[in-house]
């Protein structure tokens, strides 16, 4: 492996990194809804209509791992029937996590405890702006417009990743201040979804103009 693939790989391991706690806490869930699972007030909700969340775990598990491939530029130079083909599994897992996270915040009997008004707000905010950002850019990459396309995916992906950066912050505040309150969960949740989007914004602004125009013929 040359340097340069090196450095190439580096964007989709951090991501893959930054995904790997989440992702096996909702494999972790799925194992134990499939077997008999003792009903608390955190998996009350998911043991009565278990069908949402499974969906919603699955998509996510698609949408995080091969989403951060596609930030690939050598799968996108040197495999471009794959990673076209692994796109499309891309955007159809990204429209069912969000629609099936959308239906979990607002279906589901979610105590207050382990959601406050904000989280609720918040929550609803991101996945209509999840499904916003993938329909914006499927309709750019069906015009043409590839740095349209690669910007609003960019973006949904920053969406659709707030768990991972929900563990570092609220890691963070419990290792520096002690457990939060309820309120002060609900904003550190927030807090995560922004950063992951002024992340992307950086992405967007400092890295994809450069990159596209030495590969603008690539999808």
């Amino acid at each position: 492996m040359t340097n340069a693939t090196r450095i190439d790989w580096k964007v989709p391991l951090v991501l893959l990194f930054t995904s790997a706690i989440p992702l096996a806490a909702g494999i972790a869930r799925l194992i134990g809804l499939s077997g008999n699972p003792e009903i608390s007030t955190e998996n009350a909700r998911f043991v009565a209509a278990p069908f949402p969340v499974i969906v919603h775990i699955l998509c996510v598990c698609l949408f995080s791992i091969l989403g951060a491939l596609q930030f690939s530029s050598t799968l996108r130079q040197r495999r471009t029937q794959l990673h076209r083909v692994s796109g499309r599994i891309v955007v159809a897992s990204g429209i069912l996590a969000a629609l099936s996270g959308l239906w979990m915040t607002v279906m589901y009997p979610i105590p207050p405890e382990l959601q406050g008004s904000l989280l609720y707000a918040v929550r609803v905010f991101v996945s209509v702006s999840m499904l916003i950002s993938i329909f914006i850019a499927l309709a750019a990459v069906k015009g043409g417009d590839i740095a349209t396309h690669r910007a609003w995916m960019i973006r949904a992906f920053a969406l659709g990743q707030g768990a991972g950066m929900q563990v570092v912050v609220l890691l963070s505040w419990m290792l520096l201040i002690g457990k939060p309150s309820v309120l002060q969960r609900d904003v550190l949740m927030g807090l995560a979804w922004l950063i992951n989007l002024l992340l992307a914004e950086m992405a967007i602004h400092r890295w994809l103009p450069r990159n596209l125009n030495l590969h603008r013929g690539t999808v």
